[in-house]
């Protein structure tokens, strides 16, 4: 179970979408609901989640973390955009 559908249920909330992006001050992103990764490269990786797809842009971008839906890019993150 994702942690923040953990946290919802547990506060009686829900959790809505298909994915979920932390943004740790540009130094990583965590992404939880990624179903595959289209693309990895140093300055762009493309994750699919579902119908939505993911772009991270930056220099030195790294995988760090990957498995169960969730994964941890570290290096200079500038952007994360979303396309339908």
């Amino acid at each position: 179970m994702s942690f923040f559908k953990e946290v919802a249920d547990r506060l009686g909330g829900e959790s809505v979408g298909s994915y979920t992006v932390i943004n740790y001050g540009g130094e990583a992103v965590y992404m939880e609901g990624v179903k595959r990764i289209i693309s990895i490269a140093p300055e762009n990786m493309r994750f699919a989640c579902g119908s939505i797809k993911l772009t991270l842009s930056g220099e030195d971008l790294k995988v760090s973390e990957l498995g169960g839906g969730c994964v941890t890019v570290t290096g200079r993150v500038r952007s994360v955009s979303e396309e339908e």
